[in-house]
């Protein structure tokens, strides 16, 4: 049962956040850094327990997420990183508090699992947004102030441009409205077939991967073709494909993308810079928006 949507209140300087780690766990490093950056921005920063895979059972780990959840000084919930183990959280969230409460919630990667749950039993706007720290792939001060801003005016009207100044490319042309869902590929996949599996009906599908050669995307793509999700969709953004293409063979991340999507009846964007990137556009996803030929516009309400 899809619920209601609900705008997070705007985050505001002062506010209480708080840190989690659902899927990779917290490091010494990770948190002196994100303390730094959260705190220069003006907000007042705690860390959760530890809920990491392998950190306790699920239902421990459950336990010490919704604790987060129910604390109404909690005005945002921000991953730390992606990692794996967030899906076995899902049926023990306490979907009641997070429409009570509403907070601000952001992570990216294995975090998709997330937002999607809270999307279809919560009803919450949520933020694909950066890591708060990662020494692979630092982020840079452009996608953080980006990301600051979306959360402290979540519901402002944007136009979507890439931070480095590439276009985003059109793989079908067209215009289409609806309301933003998705994230990481592989999680969206591994989603099909459970309650949590993602809504597309009459929405603007975001798909972003690491890591993965062409012939995988084509795979998970497909699945989601023949599983219907693109036939009742109104638009693909498709964002980073960062390692994805296969060095040395034909063929690329992107390229497996037009093979699955050209001959859909919907709109459908590429190279839109979000997910596993240095400088990665933050997403709000559930909320309204619009693609008009290679435009990206957010509605907001």
């Amino acid at each position: 049962m899809e619920h209601r949507v609900i705008y997070p209140r705007p985050l505001k300087k002062g506010d209480q956040v708080c840190v989690i780690d659902p899927a990779n766990a917290f490091t010494e490093e990770g948190i002196r850094n994100a303390r730094a950056f959260l705190e220069g921005k003006g907000f007042r920063v705690v860390f959760s327990e530890d809920m990491a895979f392998k950190r306790g059972t699920a239902e421990e780990r459950a336990d010490r997420l919704n604790g987060v959840l129910r604390d109404r000084s909690n005005r945002a919930v921000l991953c730390m990183w992606g990692g794996y183990g967030t899906i076995p959280l899902l049926d023990k969230i306490d979907y009641e508090a997070v429409r009570t409460n509403r907070p601000i919630f952001s992570g990216f990667s294995d975090i998709t699992a997330i937002h999607t749950a809270f999307q279809n039993r919560a009803g919450l706007v949520t933020f694909h947004g950066p890591a708060l720290y990662s020494p692979k792939r630092p982020v840079t001060p452009e996608a953080q102030k980006q990301f600051i801003d979306m959360v402290m005016h979540p519901q402002s009207r944007r136009e979507l441009c890439n931070l480095n100044g590439e276009p985003f490319r059109t793989i079908r042309g067209g215009t289409a409205q609806g309301r933003l869902t998705g994230g990481n590929m592989t999680i969206v996949s591994r989603l099909m077939g459970t309650p949590y599996e993602i809504d597309t009906e009459g929405k603007i599908i975001f798909l972003e991967e690491v890591g993965e050669k062409p012939y995988r995307l084509h795979g998970m793509l497909y699945q989601l073709k023949l599983g219907g999700k693109f036939k009742d969709a109104a638009g693909v953004i498709i964002g980073g494909l960062t390692g994805c293409d296969d060095e040395g063979r034909p063929g690329s991340g992107e390229e497996a993308v037009r093979t699955v999507l050209e001959d859909t009846d919907i709109p459908v964007i590429c190279n839109v810079r979000a997910g596993h990137l240095r400088d990665p556009l933050t997403l709000p996803l559930g909320s309204e928006a619009k693609l008009e030929g290679d435009r990206v516009i957010i509605i907001g309400t």
